[in-house]
C-alpha cells in the first residue's frame, strides 16, 4: 500500500481518470472522477486553512453519506487536522450535554455542521489557489477519533491512528481481494464504523465507489443495485437486518419483473457484521438472491469493532451447510479467523485461556488495535478487553454476545440475543428486542404488518427453550423500539421509555451483570 498516512494513501489513486466516485440521494445522482474528487478535496483543505485550521486541530463533525459530508472528512485530514466524528443521535443523552462534553474532551475549536458550545463552525468552502499538498505525517499520527455507538452508557472516544487503520483496510483488502477496476457499493451511514472504513477502504484501493445514502437504498435498492450490475468485481457490506430487507424487495419485485440473472453476477464480497447473524435471515436472503445471480460464497460473516478500526475476523461462507453452530434453540454464525496482525484469545474471569468450546471473555491486541481510550494505551501488545462474550472452537471464533446482554435468571444466563432470534423467529414477528426488567426481562415485539402476533405462545416458547420464563412479552408500534446511530438496541434507555409510557409496568429492575 503507498503511503504511511490516509492522506498519503488516497492521493496516491488521485491519478486514476477511469476510477469514480458517486454520491446518491433521494434528489440526484453525482459522479466525480477521482482526479476531480482529490481536487475538490485539496480545494476544501484550503478552505479550511483560510478559516483557521491548523496540523493537529480537533474538528467536530456530524458526517452523513453525502459528498459534502465525504469531503469535509478527507479534506481535513489532507491538512493534517484530526477529524472527530460524533454521533447524530444518542439514546437517553440530551444532545446538547453530550456535544459540549465531547468539545471539552476532544478541547475542539472548530466544527462542521455544529454550531454552539464556542465553536468555530466551519464552511465547507473550496480554495483551489490555496490547495495544499497532503499534511506530511507519521504513522502513529491520529488519522480521526470516532465515538462508541453508546449503546451501554455516554459515547466513548475511539482514537485511531493511520497505522490502524491501514493495516485493517489492507486486511479487508486481502479479505475481499479488491483491486483498481472493482467498485464498492456503501449504503451504510459515514458515522458507522462499516460505512465509513468500508468506504476509505474502497478510495484507497483505487476502486469505483457508490455512496448511496441509506434511506434512499432502503426506499430503492434496486436502483443502486443496478449501478454496479456491469462491474468488474463488486464488493459491499450488509448487516443482518439489511440481508431481510433486501430479500423482501427483490422478493417483491421478482413478482413484478422476471429476475435478472446478471443483477449479482459481479458480487464477490458481502461483509455481514455489525450485529447477530441470524441463519434465517441468510436462508431468506439466499433464496431470493439465487435467481438473480447471487453467490453464496461471497457473504463473509465478519467480528468487527470500531476499537479495532472495523474488522477483527472472518470466514467466507463457503458452505452455507457449515456456516452456523446449532446447540439447543440457537445457531450462531462462524465468524472465522482472526485478520493478519491481530492476536485473538478467550479468558475467563480469572484471565486464563478458556479450553476448547468454553466461553469466557474475547481479547485483543495487535497492529489494528486504537490506543485506548485514554489515547495512551498501546494494544499492539496490550490485550484489550471487548466486552463480548464467546469460544473458540479450531482456531474459529462463535460469539454469545455482550456481557451487559447477558442476564442472569435464578442462576441460569441467557444472552438477550439468543432470545431475540428464538421469538423474532415466531409466526408474525417483524422485529424483537429483549429488555432488562424486574427479576427476569421483558420480550419486546413489533408485528408484522397486518399480522397478529400470539404474545403467549412466545413467552411458552422461551420458557421451554431456554429453562427461564420472560417477565411479560409485550407487543408495541415500530417507533417505541429505540436504537443508537450505528443500529443497537439501546435497552436500559428503551426499558424505562416503555416504562413512562405505560406500555412496560412500573416493576423494581433487578440488577443484570
Amino acid at each position: 500500500m503507498t503511503g504511511t498516512t490516509l492522506p498519503q494513501a488516497l492521493a496516491a489513486q488521485a491519478h486514476r481518470a477511469d476510477a469514480t466516485v458517486t454520491f446518491g440521494t433521494s434528489a440526484r445522482r453525482e459522479t466525480l472522477t477521482y482526479p476531480e474528487f482529490a481536487e475538490q478535496i485539496a480545494a476544501a483543505a484550503g478552505g479550511f486553512a483560510e478559516q483557521g485550521v491548523r496540523p493537529g486541530d480537533r474538528v467536530m463533525l456530524r458526517i452523513g453519506s453525502s459528498r459534502e459530508s465525504l469531503l469535509a472528512l478527507l479534506a481535513l485530514m489532507h491538512l493534517g487536522a484530526v477529524p472527530v466524528s460524533v454521533k447524530p443521535r444518542v439514546p437517553g443523552a440530551v444532545v446538547e450535554q453530550y456535544l459540549a462534553a465531547v468539545t471539552r474532551q476532544q478541547q475542539a475549536r472548530h466544527a462542521v455542521r455544529i454550531s454552539g458550545h464556542g465553536l468555530n463552525e466551519l464552511r465547507l468552502d473550496l480554495h483551489p489557489a490555496r490547495a495544499p499538498e497532503p499534511a506530511p505525517g507519521d504513522p502513529e499520527d491520529l488519522a480521526f477519533v470516532q465515538y462508541t455507538s453508546g449503546s451501554t452508557g455516554m459515547p466513548r472516544p475511539i482514537p485511531l491512528s493511520h497505522r490502524a487503520v491501514l493495516g485493517n483496510i489492507e486486511a479487508i483488502r486481502d479479505v475481499s481481494g479488491m483491486r483498481p477496476g472493482h467498485a464498492g457499493l456503501m449504503a451504510l451511514p459515514l458515522h458507522h464504523d462499516m460505512g465509513l472504513i468500508g468506504t476509505l477502504t474502497a478510495l484507497v484501493q483505487g476502486a469505483d465507489v457508490v455512496l448511496e445514502e441509506p434511506g434512499t437504498f432502503l426506499r430503492r435498492p434496486l436502483g443502486a443495485l443496478r449501478l454496479v450490475r456491469d462491474a468488474e468485481r463488486v464488493h459491499s457490506a450488509f448487516p443482518d437486518f439489511m440481508l431481510r430487507y433486501l430479500a423482501a424487495r427483490i422478493t417483491e419485485a421478482a413478482d413484478k419483473e422476471k429476475p435478472d440473472p446478471q443483477l449479482f453476477q459481479a458480487w464477490g464480497t458481502v461483509f455481514c457484521g455489525a450485529e447477530p447473524i441470524r441463519r434465517e435471515s441468510v436462508r431468506t436472503f439466499l433464496d431470493a438472491t439465487t435467481d438473480w445471480g447471487f453467490d453464496p460464497s461471497a457473504l463473509v460473516f465478519c467480528y468487527g469493532l470500531a476499537e479495532a478500526v472495523l474488522m477483527a475476523t472472518s470466514h467466507r461462507l463457503t458452505d452455507p451447510a457449515t456456516g452456523f453452530r446449532t446447540q439447543g434453540p440457537v445457531a450462531t454464525a462462524c465468524l472465522g479467523t482472526t485478520m493478519p496482525g491481530l492476536d485473538l484469545r478467550v479468558v475467563d474471569e480469572s484471565g486464563r485461556t478458556c479450553a476448547e468450546a468454553q466461553t469466557g471473555r474475547v481479547q485483543l491486541r495487535g497492529d489494528t488495535l486504537f490506543n485506548g481510550y485514554d489515547g495512551a494505551t498501546d494494544h499492539r501488545t496490550t490485550w484489550f478487553d471487548t466486552g463480548d462474550l464467546g469460544h473458540l472452537d479450531a482456531g474459529l471464533l462463535y460469539l454469545g454476545g455482550r456481557r451487559s446482554d447477558r442476564v442472569s435468571v435464578n442462576g441460569t444466563n441467557v444472552f438477550a440475543a439468543d432470545v431475540e432470534q428464538v421469538a423474532a423467529a415466531e409466526p408474525g414477528v417483524a422485529e424483537c428486542v429483549v429488555l432488562p426488567y424486574g427479576a427476569s426481562f421483558a420480550v419486546v415485539v413489533v408485528a408484522e404488518r397486518g399480522r397478529d402476533i400470539d404474545t403467549d405462545g412466545i413467552a411458552a416458547r422461551v420458557t421451554a427453550d431456554f429453562s427461564v420464563a420472560p417477565e411479560t412479552v409485550v407487543e408495541v408500534p415500530h417507533s417505541a423500539v429505540v436504537r443508537t446511530a450505528s443500529g443497537k438496541p439501546a435497552r436500559t434507555y428503551m426499558a424505562a421509555r416503555l416504562e413512562e409510557g405505560g406500555l412496560l409496568p412500573r416493576v423494581a429492575t433487578a440488577a443484570h451483570p
